[in-house]
């Protein structure tokens, strides 16, 4: 008869099982992976014994992470072959051996062996955990929206973009990678400038960024010389010279008064364009700090971690103070459209008082030497 502490081992593998199941839409042969799990377990022990590694009461590795190599690992191998296959190779005692092998070593390296970077935070600490929950419930409500409408699917999937990415910066702030986080804001603040743009100046601004993305891909476009030619006779009715300045920011030339102010107020890149356009010219300065440690520089080495913390912390609530205040339109245009309506009042509702939860946080990192 299984002991108390076997049963709870098989019930967390099951509750890691399916929760996997969940995330990935997939519907694993548990019983092989049991089997490989148990076999992973033994071996993760005698490559720490082979080692010479000692580990700490509660450092060894936990069993939702060796069910997750075990899963994944099959998964990666097996996700792109037919079902006849993945028996086969279920069966296969070379493929068994080789996945018990690699699984306990990568174990082994990645959970004892990694040298991990100090942070001066953690996905538990405040500060992360604010960004994380007004972004997760950005993301629930807007998941909440179904229909044919065009724009509306458009921009909801503009939205999610920007959150995941906001979510990954706060992931990187969290591992102590502060530098990344600061490259990856530059990437959100160029789609804030976009959700801003096409927000708010017309519904036909959404449908020419949409036709213009044509021009991105011509290699692999199949229409590519009537493509080529309709960019030609576009840059040639605007006046524009630099074509791959077009191809990057053309869509803006249907703004009101952009191309009367070509040349003298707008250009077609970033600063004199997009980020102009969308309203968020006092913020090129850190743009600009940002794009200088995009390739290495001395800047990476000769700037301290916590700056760039703070840096990113600062600039992230900015943005998504920003992002939030176009969902809140809208939520308020396309109700309608969504499945928990009353999630969507109550976003709008709440959503202030998380963001002022951020603020507070910021004022405490600003506080600190």
């Amino acid at each position: 008869m299984p002991s108390i502490l076997d049963r709870m081992e098989e019930n967390l593998f099951d509750a890691q099982l399916a929760r996997l199941a969940r995330v990935t839409g997939t519907q694993p042969h548990a019983e092989f992976l049991r089997e490989m799990y148990a076999l992973v377990r033994k071996q993760y022990i005698e490559e720490l014994k082979r080692r010479k590694i000692r580990l700490h009461p509660l450092d060894g590795a936990r069993l939702d992470e060796v069910v997750s190599y075990v899963f994944y690992y099959h998964r990666f191998h097996t996700s792109h072959l037919p079902p006849e296959t993945v028996e086969k190779l279920e069966a296969d005692e070379n493929y068994r051996a080789v996945l018990v092998r690699d699984v306990a070593v990568y174990i082994v390296i990645n959970e004892h062996l990694n040298v991990e970077k100090r942070s001066n935070t953690s996905p538990y600490s405040p500060e992360i955990a604010a960004y994380n929950m007004a972004c997760s419930y950005s993301l629930f409500v807007l998941g909440s929206f179904r229909g044919e409408d065009r724009r509306m699917l458009g921009i909801n999937n503009l939205f999610k973009k920007s959150l995941v990415t906001a979510k990954s910066i706060a992931a990187l702030l969290a591992a102590g990678n502060s530098c990344d986080a600061v490259i990856l804001w530059r990437h959100l603040h160029e789609l804030e400038c976009v959700l801003i743009v096409l927000n708010t100046k017309g519904d036909e601004m959404f449908f020419e960024y949409v036709r213009h993305m044509e021009f991105f891909d011509l290699e692999h476009n199949p229409d590519a010389e009537a493509v080529q030619a309709r960019l030609s006779e576009e840059c040639k009715k605007y006046g524009i010279k630099e074509r791959n300045a077009y191809v990057n920011y053309g869509w803006l030339v249907h703004l009101d008064g952009f191309c009367e102010g070509y040349g003298k107020e707008y250009r077609l890149n970033f600063k004199d364009g997009l980020q102009k356009a969308a309203g968020q010219t006092a913020r090129h300065a850190a743009y600009a700090s940002a794009s200088k440690i995009l390739h290495p520089s001395a800047w990476v080495v000769a700037i301290r971690d916590d700056k760039f913390y703070k840096f990113t912390v600062f600039e992230l609530f900015r943005s998504l103070v920003n992002i939030v205040a176009q969902i809140k339109t809208y939520l308020a245009r396309y109700r309608s459209f969504s499945q928990r309506q009353g999630e969507c009042d109550a976003y709008l509702r709440t959503i202030d008082g998380y963001l002022n939860m951020i603020a507070r946080n910021n004022k405490v990192i600003a506080s600190k030497p």
